[in-house]
């Protein structure tokens, strides 16, 4: 996999959503840079890493772990989170920290479990990918911005640096939809142990707030953020306020 790696400090890695790439993270990569050395991937099939084979949900996680510092925080959005969790439950001795950002432990509906999507979301989605790929991730995109104030500017980004420059492999973005839709990490909440930060947008059509505020109420060493009038992607439209957050976990001030 690809991991761009900058600047100074204690590690964090930084893992993308579906149909994303590291490219997301770059309106608050600089100023996080100037505290942390920042790993940024691209997950397999997105931006600059090649696909692979294995697309399991295991399988990642192992490929990230020997291309990383053996100590290191994780901060993780969407799907991203749901990695970080895994990598968490596989090699708890190993995580410094934990930040879910928009993320859940179960991202489908289903039974003793609401606070999700339903699956028929994620199979339209699949469907699509064959005949118009960038038509879905164009509405994809739409669906995570919805209630942005500034929604019209930044699908306009989204596209140039996702549809139009560097585009996703359709065989990829089918695989990381298989795992959003089967992983089920609830069992995991309740077992971490290391500080965990939980960001989440007020307006979030896909990982509703609700998802992050059960995720509070089981992890003991944790704090929940919602921000108002913020959707999915909290760190593009709410970047100042974001960082302010990251850098209150570590005590550091800008």
């Amino acid at each position: 996999m690809n991991i761009k790696i900058i600047g100074d400090g204690e590690p964090l890695l930084l893992i993308h959503g579906w149909g994303m790439s590291g490219r997301i993270w770059e309106i608050i990569e600089d100023d996080l840079s100037k505290y942390y050395k920042l790993y940024i991937v691209d997950l397999p099939g997105m931006g600059k890493s090649e696909e692979i084979e294995d697309y399991s949900l295991t399988n990642l996680v192992d490929q990230l772990y020997i291309n990383l510092p053996m100590k290191i925080s994780i901060m993780g959005w969407s799907l991203g989170g749901i990695i970080a969790l895994k990598y968490y439950e596989k090699y708890p001795k190993n995580v410094t920290r934990l930040f879910l950002v928009a993320s859940t432990p179960c991202f489908i509906n289903k039974k003793n479990w609401s606070l999700g999507v339903e699956e028929s979301l994620l199979n339209k989605f699949n469907d699509q990918l064959v005949d118009s790929w960038s038509k879905t991730l164009n509405q994809f995109f739409m669906l995570q911005l919805i209630d942005s104030n500034n929604r019209k500017e930044l699908m306009k980004g989204l596209h140039e640096a996702f549809i139009s420059k560097a585009p996703p492999k359709i065989k990829s973005l089918k695989s990381a939809l298989e795992i959003l839709k089967k992983t089920d990490l609830t069992k995991t909440i309740s077992n971490i142990k290391v500080p965990t930060v939980l960001i989440a947008g007020d307006c979030d059509r896909l990982t509703p707030k609700e998802a992050s505020i059960y995720m509070q109420s089981k992890i003991k060493n944790s704090r929940l953020r919602i921000f108002k009038s913020a959707g999915h992607i909290p760190f593009l439209s709410h970047p100042k306020d974001f960082i302010k957050e990251v850098l209150l976990s570590f005590n550091y001030k800008q």
